[in-house]
């Protein structure tokens, strides 16, 4: 039987799509004033002539911003700005969003704001909060999982960091060429997205969907900036495909769902852990969560699978609420799922509104392109989070 436009419409996570358009906005009314040419002009002077250096700070970029605003707000404001200052030395930007779409991922785990996933679980259990993330999973995350995780995309794109040399920059005539030219427009836009970078940090005393607040800066933003055409903001600077991609995704991982696929999954994790001795369920359940979470995470979008594998965690913590404490083991979702989705182009929001900026500047990231560094840094960093997760909550 078919399903009726009612059920794919609620089938929707209207919340990711009405950030993606509002950010969309935002960031199109800033593209128009020259920040981002006049960010990567100065970005292009810090790296004194080195490829290698300017990955890193990119990276080192992405990773902290992701951990404070959410990821797929990160890469709408850094991947014009690689785009712009690859165009200014003549290379690929591909190495570069894809380093830095991974970092994202990675540094939006360490915080509540800083992926949807993580969203999801502070508002489910509340016994998480903004301040657990930051005692729990920001040590592992920045200390370990990032530097790490910078070293092996490094390592990955060393071909691309050495195959020609960055050509010799005259700065003064860059900074010149470069300029801000509107400084009204960047004015206006710039002081919206300060508050809404301000109320996505302060999320856990407002409790407002993230969606509605970008939405109502990109409507103020725009009614200051261009409010004589809308038509041209919605035609050149929302990427319509991109959302449209969402929105069948998230149908798609919904009817995977209604199948009882996800659920499947939960319930064998359930089945597992409650086999074995005592002493062992806490390590087990940590170590199950995290890679099937991963791996699942990699291949089907991390938003709808986390808010699949909720009810799935309580289960076990109230079945087992002495051996398995519901707090560790929302540690261990956040890890797998937020970590899983740079498996795959597909398995984080981050992916593939990058992938689609790309694409429209004419550089198209493939899934085979994304599959290789995305799927070793996944590897990696889920360990990592394993190994520590394991040290911290069951060894000590």
């Amino acid at each position: 039987e078919t399903e009726s436009i009612r059920t794919v419409m609620l089938h929707q996570e209207w919340s990711t799509l009405g950030l993606l358009f509002g950010m969309m906005v935002i960031v199109g009314e800033l593209s128009h004033t020259g920040v981002f040419e006049w960010l990567a002009v100065r970005l292009l002077v810090s790296s004194t002539g080195s490829f290698c250096r300017l990955m890193v700070l990119l990276c080192l970029l992405t990773a902290v911003a992701s951990a404070f605003l959410d990821n797929v707000t990160t890469m709408l404001l850094i991947a014009p700005v690689t785009i712009d200052m690859c165009g200014i030395l003549g290379v690929d930007p591909r190495p570069y969003l894809i380093s830095e779409v991974i970092l994202s991922n990675i540094g939006g785990t360490a915080t509540l704001i800083g992926d949807p996933p993580n969203i999801i679980i502070g508002s489910s259990f509340k016994e998480v909060g903004f301040l657990d993330f930051i005692i729990n999973i920001m040590p592992c995350i920045l200390l370990i999982a990032v530097p790490l995780s910078l070293i092996l995309m490094l390592w990955i794109f060393r071909p691309y960091m050495i195959m020609k040399e960055m050509p010799e920059l005259d700065t003064k005539q860059l900074k010149e060429t470069y300029p801000i030219y509107d400084e009204p427009r960047l004015l206006i836009a710039g002081t919206s997205t300060l508050f809404l970078v301000v109320l996505f940090f302060l999320h856990p005393l407002h409790h407002k969907d993230t969606a509605w607040l970008a939405l109502i800066s990109a409507f103020l933003t725009i009614s200051f900036t261009n409010p004589h055409d809308v038509q041209d903001v919605l035609r050149n600077h929302v990427e319509w495909d991109t959302l449209l991609f969402f929105a069948g995704l998230f149908v798609l991982v919904e009817v995977c769902a209604a199948m009882g696929l996800l659920e499947a999954i939960g319930n064998a994790l359930v089945g597992v852990v409650k086999a074995q001795e005592e002493s062992k369920q806490l390590s087990i359940a940590i170590t199950l969560i995290l890679w099937v979470s991963a791996f699942t995470s990699a291949f089907l979008d991390n938003i709808p699978y986390t808010a699949t594998m909720i009810p799935v965690v309580g289960i076990l913590g109230d079945e087992l609420p002495d051996t398995l404490p519901i707090k560790t083991l929302a540690w261990a979702l956040s890890f797998g799922a937020c970590l899983g989705g740079n498996g795959t182009l597909l398995g984080a929001s981050a992916n593939i509104v990058t992938a689609g900026i790309a694409t429209n500047r004419g550089f198209k990231i493939s899934f085979l392109n994304f599959f290789y560094p995305g799927m070793a840094a996944m590897i990696l960093t889920t360990a990592i989070a394993n190994i520590y997760m394991l040290i911290v909550y069951v060894w000590v």
